[in-house]
């Protein structure tokens, strides 16, 4: 006696494809229209914001200097140092030109910089060498594993 086997139907796969309508896409493309204009909004309003905020520290800046060289003038040198430390090569000739930058602090602050540079090359240096011995030395281990199978 032969038993046939119950065959299950067929089922029909689903589409995975979503297939968005003319009028979906056209929702759509003004919502996102729409998110783009808010963001670009938001966007100018913050950048004015700090716009502002960096004329306020600029104009400041003058009044601040005459107040620290009645009140601490050994310290108009070394804000002079500490800016031009931070700033790039064009920002720290242009500061150093300013009326109340004392004289040799851009040489102070170019030797700072240049002895950063060195620094961090050497650094680099070192961290290619390690990076070098340790894949020599995973080779070297690699190799020894391939020996002993």
């Amino acid at each position: 006696m032969k038993k046939s086997l119950s065959q299950k139907p067929v089922r029909k796969p689903r589409s995975s494809q979503f297939k968005m309508t003319p009028a979906m896409q056209l929702r759509m493309e003004k919502a996102m229209t729409s998110v783009g204009n808010i963001a670009d909004q938001q966007a100018r309003k913050d950048d004015k914001v700090q716009r502002e905020a960096r004329m306020a520290i600029a104009e400041t800046f003058d009044a601040w200097l005459e107040w620290l060289e009645e009140a601490a003038p050994e310290q108009i040198e070394e804000a002079f140092f500490e800016l031009g430390c931070f700033a790039t090569a064009t920002n720290r000739r242009r500061l150093f030109k300013h009326a109340k930058a004392p004289m040799g602090v851009a040489e102070r602050a170019q030797e700072q910089v240049d002895r950063w540079k060195e620094e961090e090359e050497a650094a680099k240096a070192a961290a290619a060498e390690t990076a070098a011995a340790e894949a020599a030395a995973r080779k070297n281990g690699e190799a020894d594993g391939n020996t002993s199978a």
